[in-house]
């Protein structure tokens, strides 16, 4: 008798926890597939809207987030055409034709209710593109090791560098950094060459993916990193973003890139995570996500002191970090970062440099850089003459860059990167995402 009533009380337990929880299969319209959704939790409850990345696993990525919040918030999750229990076909899987197809959805199960929008990876990637065309329906974006914004070459160069990384020591990594460098560069442009010159066009006409791409997955990833991000400025949007710090896939920087183009964000970090810490960082994860739906998002002014130090370093690797110089001068230095730095003059010779949330601000020159690789992120480089480079190669994103009479003055011939990074100068005014080779003498 008590096995009986302690079966029908698991039962019933059981029947209680998928009480609210159904599935459906809908026709949408924008690219005719049928998509697979789940809805939990109670319609009168807040709602919240998961967005998965790459991979057949789909939406199963967010079960324990749904069994964590469906008794206090309305939770919709589903599988991206292309992916899952969704139709697969040679279609465009783009960022911006699902975030319309998010918006049919949302609208076929919340009318014109606001709602809390989270995504991961290429799912961090469609929300971001849906908050920039449908704004005024996200109460709060989260976005998790979101991908998408770097340029296809700054991409590549990652995840060739990252490779490469794995199967060599630390020391020796940083011996070889240029020759890694230019062997990224190489792949990149031999990659160029063979395919067509507007990668665009390949997911976005029928003929061309056939031709170059067999599966869902990779039109997806092609048309991801060759997505329209110049209007992400106008995104107003409180912003939770959140990555894992050796993340492989995502690089941490696209994070930071974020973090300096949306006005009303606040970046967070998990030591040690990877790309996924919703199924790897799972206390961390979970922590920040109840943070998320409570916390009122500021960006915070990052804080830059003063100094008259003048300093030259040689041969040096590592982190300076919250450094502040009048002058710096680094020379024959391999795999050295500066990290939230305020320096009024930056000369770098012979060198591989990596420059991340710092001010370059002077009145002269800020930055003269001679035969090195520099990558610079989410900074501001202010001067006459912003950059002056000599037969370097400069990767710049998400930053932005002033000179009175030229933001960059090219001596020689210097390759650039530019990832939504903008340019104001007596000669240009504007975002550039592109790669350039700049001439001797070219300026902006």
């Amino acid at each position: 008798m008590l096995n009986f009533k302690i079966k029908s009380l698991f039962i019933s337990i059981l029947l209680l926890s998928f009480l609210y929880a159904d599935e459906y299969y809908i026709q949408e319209p924008i690219l005719n597939s049928q998509v697979y959704i789940n809805v939990d939790g109670n319609i009168e409850n807040e709602p919240i809207v998961f967005v998965h990345g790459l991979g057949d696993e789909a939406s199963t990525i967010w079960q324990e987030s749904i069994l964590k919040l469906k008794d206090n918030y309305y939770v919709i999750s589903f599988d991206l055409p292309g992916f899952g229990k969704s139709s697969k076909e040679n279609v465009e899987y783009t960022p911006e034709k699902y975030a319309q197809i998010l918006d049919f959805l949302v609208s076929k199960f919340l009318e014109n209710r606001e709602f809390y929008l989270v995504g991961h990876s290429m799912g961090g990637a469609i929300s971001l593109k849906y908050t920039m065309l449908y704004q005024e329906r996200v109460k709060k974006l989260m976005l998790i090791d979101s991908a998408g914004v770097l340029h296809k070459d700054a991409y590549g160069e990652f995840m060739i560098k990252t490779q490469v990384g794995k199967m060599v020591d630390s020391n020796k990594k940083s011996e070889l950094n240029s020759q890694i460098s230019k062997l990224a560069t190489d792949i990149t442009s031999s990659l160029s060459s063979i395919l067509p010159k507007d990668l665009s066009s390949v997911v976005r006409d029928e003929r061309y993916r056939d031709k170059f791409l067999n599966s869902p997955t990779s039109i997806a990833a092609l048309g991801l990193i060759t997505e329209d991000w110049f209007d992400i400025y106008k995104i107003k949007t409180p912003t939770f973003i959140l990555w894992g710090e050796n993340d492989e896939v995502t690089p941490l920087r696209s994070g930071y890139v974020l973090n300096f183009l949306l006005d009303n964000s606040e970046l967070y970090t998990i030591k040690y995570a990877g790309h996924v810490p919703i199924l790897n960082n799972k206390e961390e994860y979970f922590s920040y996500l109840d943070e998320f739906f409570v916390k009122e998002l500021k960006k915070s002014e990052l804080e830059y002191n003063n100094s008259e130090l003048i300093r030259e370093i040689s041969n040096k690797k590592g982190e300076l970090k919250d450094c502040s110089y009048k002058s710096l001068k680094i020379k024959n230095s391999n795999n050295l970062t500066l990290f939230n730095c305020n320096i009024e003059k930056l000369i770098v010779e012979n060198s591989n440099v990596n420059i991340i949330n710092s001010n370059i601000i002077s009145n002269d020159k800020a930055l003269i850089v001679s035969n090195s690789n520099i990558e610079i992120t989410s900074s501001n480089i202010k001067a006459q003459i912003a950059i002056e480079s000599l037969n370097s190669k400069l990767d710049i994103a998400g930053t932005k860059i002033e000179g009175y009479k030229s933001a960059i003055t090219s001596l020689g011939e210097n390759e650039i990167i530019f990832s939504l990074t903008t340019i104001l100068s007596p000669n240009t005014k504007q975002i550039f995402h592109k790669k350039e080779s700049m001439k001797n003498n070219q300026k902006y």
